[in-house]
C-alpha cells in the first residue's frame, strides 16, 4: 500500500494485513471490533505511530473564534472528539419574550432571561479507539516536554503557519484528554 492509503499511519508493508482488518472493523460501523484491535493486535509502537500521525492535525483545526474547546473523552469503545466554541456574535438566545406563553412568566424573569449568554456550540469532529488514549495522553507529555506529575500545561503550538496558546488537561482516571484553544498569537504568517 502507499502512504497515501495509510491514514493510520502504520507506514510498513508488513503491516498490510493489520491495516486491512482496520479498515473492514471501520467500513462494518464496529466500533468495539475496532478497539480490541487496537488494544490486543496492534503494539505500542504502532499505537504511537498511529497518534503521532493523527494528532498534529488537531491542533490544526481551523478556529475563528477563540477561546475554544476540543474535548477527548472515552465512551465505550470510542474515544470522541467534539469541539466546543462560541456562538457567533449576534446570536440571540432563546428569551421567553419569544415563546407564546411570554404573559405568563414574571417580568423579572423575562429581563434575566433576555441578557442570557447564547450558548456555546458543540460540535463532535470525530471519534477514535479508546484504545488510543493512553498513547496520545503519552505523545502530548513527550512532544510538549512535561512532568508525569503535572496533568496540565499551557504552551504556544505553531501549526501551519498558525501560533496559539493552549491549555492542555489529561482528565483524571485516563478518561480523556482537554485541549483549550485560548487564543491566537501574532506570527510571521501573519504579515
Amino acid at each position: 500500500m502507499s502512504d497515501v492509503e495509510r491514514p493510520w499511519g502504520l507506514g510498513d508493508d508488513g503491516l498490510d494485513a493489520l491495516w486491512t482488518r482496520l479498515t473492514q472493523a471501520l467500513n462494518g460501523g464496529d466500533p468495539e471490533r475496532l478497539n480490541q484491535i487496537v488494544a490486543t493486535q496492534v503494539s505500542d509502537t504502532e499505537r504511537a505511530r498511529i497518534v503521532e500521525t493523527i494528532v498534529p492535525l488537531i491542533f490544526a483545526l481551523p478556529l475563528r473564534d477563540y477561546p475554544a474547546e476540543l474535548r477527548a473523552t472515552c465512551s465505550g469503545p470510542r474515544l470522541m472528539l467534539t469541539l466546543k466554541h462560541p456562538a457567533p456574535p449576534g446570536t440571540r438566545p432563546e428569551c421567553a419574550e419569544d415563546s407564546p406563553e411570554s404573559d405568563a412568566v414574571p417580568e423579572k424573569e423575562k429581563t434575566s432571561k433576555r441578557k442570557a449568554r447564547p450558548k456555546d456550540i458543540e460540535d463532535i469532529v470525530g471519534y477514535l479507539p479508546a484504545a488510543l488514549t493512553p498513547a496520545f495522553a503519552d505523545y502530548l507529555k513527550r512532544v510538549l516536554r512535561w512532568n508525569d506529575d503535572k496533568h496540565f500545561c499551557v504552551v504556544t503550538i505553531s501549526s501551519g503557519g498558525r501560533r496559539r496558546r493552549v491549555r492542555v488537561t489529561l482528565l483524571a482516571r485516563g478518561r480523556g484528554i482537554k485541549i483549550r484553544f485560548l487564543e491566537r498569537v501574532h506570527s510571521p504568517h501573519d504579515e
